[in-house]
């Protein structure tokens, strides 16, 4: 019993060791600077301080006046954070713990989108347009919500991809032969 249950132990780790070695060559063998994910986050980094600061600069809304606040603080936490994974990245902090990092930036990049959409919503639905400037704080916002979105699945896609190419394919188990009266 016990060497059965070290070898599901050693099986475990064995796994897990190949999980991180996956998701370290995602970090490795890919010029994430000039990938679609790395150019995504430049993108939504410089988008998100361009909205806070239009949200700073022509941020008049009547129908509730803490959102202009509260939206340039949002903004500017997500061009922040977009920098600092992109940093992470350049610092090479995926290879202490790959698998750690890919986690955090597909959730921190999606939970990043949905609260530049609510902004975007609140800001169309609220306030009133009096000028070309505050009428750009929606669109704005929905097209970098969009962009971090989307580098939240195509890092999630690439990374999908290279653990699926490691991995020996499976045959699905076949249904036992039916047996025919004669």
């Amino acid at each position: 019993m016990d060497a059965t249950h070290s070898r599901e132990q050693l099986s475990s780790q064995l796994e897990d060791h190949s999980e991180q070695w996956i998701f370290l060559k995602y970090y490795t063998e890919k010029d994430y600077f000039l990938s679609p994910e790395g150019i995504l986050k430049v993108l939504s980094a410089i988008v998100c301080i361009v909205s806070s600061v239009l949200f700073l600069s022509g941020g008049t809304c009547a129908g509730a006046p803490a959102l202009v606040r509260a939206a340039a603080a949002v903004a500017l936490a997500c061009a922040a954070a977009s920098a600092l994974l992109y940093a992470g990245v350049l610092l090479r902090l995926p290879l202490c713990a790959p698998q750690a990092y890919l986690f955090a930036d597909i959730i921190i990049s999606t939970v990043m989108g949905i609260l530049l959409l609510v902004i975007a919503v609140l800001s169309m639905t609220v306030c009133e347009f009096t000028s070309i400037i505050s009428y750009m704080h929606g669109p704005l916002a929905v097209i970098n919500a969009g962009m971090v979105t989307a580098s939240a699945v195509i890092t999630y896609a690439s990374a999908m991809r290279l653990w699926d190419a490691a991995r020996p394919p499976r045959e699905p188990p076949r249904p036992a032969p039916a047996e025919l009266d004669v």
